[in-house]
């Protein structure tokens, strides 16, 4: 038998796919898939291979499965973190870990209990650009920061059907921000500490899925700076970080493939050259090298926790009309 560490997916759409392929070059075996629908499994394992679960209950009960990749909706999380966790299996989630900070400290309490790995697919960070804005923030070069910009939009919400489960309000507060802005707060929160306040503007502007199409995020970070986060379901693909401080400004575009620098007394900016790197097969990687004892998630239990406070605190702001404070919701 092989050594290769065994890995069960669990939700099976385009996303599932994704994970599964990530975790093959990352170096694991397919052990199969389980999804609500008969067609989508065997689509599955016929692409993928290894077996076809007729049941959640099925994979967990599998001794040959070391962990699941789990793709799921995102209020079944916690169920599924504790019921993996439970079987000794350790566990991907795609992000956000759950959509309140009640549910992510069980779904943390019961992995930790178990002894087992949890780690959050909060991908971004992992850019070579991000990265480069981490190190000219740490070395100085970037003077004292004041401020941070960040997008994330895709118009997939043009294309959902009815009954699709993004498209249900409880699954997706504040619209785009829980299935894509969430990857800009957790690349804020890397890149300048804890947000201490959030202020957000949230709403459905056009005709369709009943969900927000705009949001935006005020906040201001422990350390000094203030940033905005703006995220769009229905608007062309951007993803965008930019960072200003004393020393100049420097920002990546196209999602982490371009990379540019200004000087605080450049009349423009400059296009440097940046690598590129399949964050995706990367952070599946150090999900295998975890299980095996040889690495600690990058963005583990406390990180998936961090982005779940803040959005609280940003649904709480819609809410509310007022800035909240996210000390409120640790």
């Amino acid at each position: 038998m092989s050594d290769r560490i065994r890995l069960a997916s669990v939700g099976l759409g385009w996303w599932g796919n994704v994970l599964a392929e990530a975790a093959v070059a990352g170096g694991a075996d397919i052990a199969g898939g389980y999804a609500r629908t008969p067609e989508t499994r065997e689509a599955f394992t016929a692409k993928q291979g290894g077996r076809t679960y007729g049941t959640f209950e099925d994979v967990l009960a599998d001794s040959d499965v070391d962990g699941v990749l789990l793709a799921t909706p995102h209020t079944a999380h916690v169920d599924q973190i504790v019921a993996a966790a439970g079987a000794g299996k350790h566990v991907f989630i795609e992000k956000p870990l759950t959509l309140d900070v009640s549910s992510a400290k069980r779904a943390i309490a019961a992995t930790e209990a178990a002894g087992v790995v949890l780690q959050v697919g909060h991908n971004r960070r992992r850019q070579p650009a991000n990265r480069r804005l981490k190190e000219l923030i740490t070395s100085g070069e970037l003077g004292t920061v004041t401020m941070i910009e960040t997008h994330q939009s895709m118009p997939n919400a043009l294309g959902f059907k009815p009954g699709y489960w993004r498209a249900d309000r409880a699954e997706s507060p504040l619209g785009g921000m829980t299935s894509l802005g969430v990857h800009m707060i957790d690349t804020m929160t890397y890149l300048l500490g804890p947000i201490e306040r959030v202020f957000a503007f949230s709403k459905g502007i056009l005709e369709g899925p009943p969900i927000d199409h705009a949001t935006s995020l005020s906040v201001e970070f422990a350390s000094g700076p203030v940033g905005h986060l703006a995220c769009s379901f229905v608007a062309p693909r951007r993803v965008s970080v930019a960072v200003t401080g004393t020393g100049g400004r420097a920002f990546n575009e196209e999602d982490g493939t371009k990379f540019y620098w200004q000087g605080a007394q450049d009349p423009s900016p400059a296009e440097q050259p940046v690598d590129v790197l399949d964050t995706i097969a990367d952070e599946l990687a150090e999900f295998v090298q975890a299980i095996d004892g040889q690495a600690t998630p990058e963005t583990g239990a406390a990180e998936g926790l961090e982005v779940v406070a803040v959005l609280q605190a940003a649904v709480a702001s819609c809410e509310s009309g007022r800035a909240e404070s996210v000390a409120d919701f640790r």
